[in-house]
């Protein structure tokens, strides 16, 4: 099993703890009133930057490609929950 694959697994097994399932293709909010974990899932969200970082400009139409999409539909999913106004609190935009 790859590195990515072990990130992968390790992602969500975090978000499962957390209380949050996967349905109709996309993560949904835990049901049990918790609110999120914003510590975390913001680590989390640090990975995907980093590992977009690493796939910019990776070849067209390579697994590495598909990877990236992928990844990069989750972090704008996520910013678009975590910072709906686009801005960070203390933060410059």
């Amino acid at each position: 099993m790859s590195t990515i694959d072990k990130q992968r697994v390790a992602a969500v097994r975090k978000l499962e703890q957390l209380g949050y399932t996967f349905a109709a293709g996309d993560w949904m909010h835990p049901t049990n009133g918790a609110a999120p974990a914003p510590a975390i899932t913001d680590a989390l969200h640090g990975l995907l930057v980093r590992r977009a970082d690493d796939l910019e400009g990776c070849t067209e139409g390579s697994d590495e490609e598909r990877e990236l999409t992928a990844i990069t539909d989750a972090i704008e999913a996520y910013e678009a929950i975590r910072w709906p106004t686009g801005k960070v609190a203390g933060g410059k935009g």
